[in-house]
């Protein structure tokens, strides 16, 4: 620990009672944070003042009489666009295979004389265009009948199909609207305005999120095996604050080479990281150090601080 330099030449501070030293100190102190406070807030005041249309956001309108504007650069006289010879770039064709519908476009008679022209070209000009199909949603109506026995008089009712989902979507319109909630950011109202105008399929918000409730069923089984596989690799651990229905929360990732776990939970302990990795976890763990990794588990055995580069035996932790 460097000691600090006296504020004044020790000839000068020697001469000092000693009693009036601590007390002089404090006054010197006090100008010298007032003293840096002020050049901080002179240095900023600078900066605005120097600032203009050329080297900030601001709008040239904001400009003193004083700016010195860039001088207009004069035409190149090139038009708009490529310029001769540069390389074009068309969209590629989609093998013939692949297209729905051909249309053969043969001329009728010679562009110069008006003869008939008979046969087809081997190697025709080919023109694709692209087009999205009109959206017609799907109904499949499934009539439960209801039948009373001759016998006893009970009544049974017909049951659904193997694979008929009990909810009035199926998975391609969940996956959709999942699609569009989760990957693509949109909110509920959007989605649900989305499946209106362009799928044709009216949903309103208390259907969108009970869309994404199924599909969160539904995906439970992958997610469980990506959390067993995270339990058994290298992992770089991290979390931060996240907010989840007005409160703060916070969301957890576990990062391995080919799948990344994340965790949304109320807590920053370390039972949330015992939850993602498993009591268990025996592998390398890199982490920025927070409190958590440090009650892991992996803390009561021998520890590595090491760089992460270099390779770890399996029963190492790196934190």
């Amino acid at each position: 620990m460097t000691r600090r330099e006296l504020p004044l030449p020790r000839e000068l501070w020697d001469r000092i009672p000693p009693d009036i030293q601590a007390a002089l100190r404090v006054v010197i102190e006090g100008y010298e944070h007032h003293i840096a406070t002020l050049e901080a807030e002179l240095a900023a005041l600078k900066n605005r003042v120097n600032q203009t249309s050329q080297n900030s956001s601001r709008p040239p309108s904001t400009d003193g009489p004083g700016v010195k504007r860039r001088p207009p650069q004069e035409p190149s006289g090139r038009k708009r666009g490529g310029q001769p010879g540069h390389p074009p770039h068309p969209r590629a064709l989609v093998p013939l295979e692949q297209v729905q519908v051909v249309v053969p476009c043969r001329p009728q008679q010679c562009r110069r004389c008006g003869e008939q022209l008979p046969g087809s070209d081997p190697a025709p000009w080919r023109h694709q265009v692209t087009e999205l199909p009109v959206p017609t949603p799907q109904v499949t109506e499934y009539q439960l009948h209801r039948l009373r026995c001759p016998r006893c008089g009970v009544t049974t009712c017909g049951s659904l199909p193997p694979g008929v989902p009990p909810v009035s979507y199926g998975p391609r319109l969940a996956s959709l609207v999942a699609l569009c909630s989760g990957a693509y950011r949109m909110s509920k109202r959007m989605v649900a305005n989305f499946c209106t105008d362009v799928v044709g399929v009216p949903l309103a918000l208390g259907e969108v999120c009970q869309v994404a409730e199924v599909v969160t069923t539904a995906l439970d089984p992958p997610v469980q095996e990506a959390r067993a596989y995270v339990q058994t690799q290298h992992v770089n651990g991290d979390e931060t604050t996240w907010r989840e229905q007005r409160q703060r929360v916070y969301l957890w990732v576990a990062v391995t080479q080919g799948v990344s776990v994340f965790l949304i939970r109320a807590s920053r302990g370390a039972a949330v990281l015992r939850e993602l990795l498993g009591a268990g976890y025996r592998a390398v763990l890199t982490s920025d150090r927070a409190k958590a990794y440090n009650g892991h588990p992996l803390r009561k055995r021998q520890l590595c601080w090491a760089h992460p580069i270099r390779t770890q035996s399996s029963d190492c932790g790196l934190l």
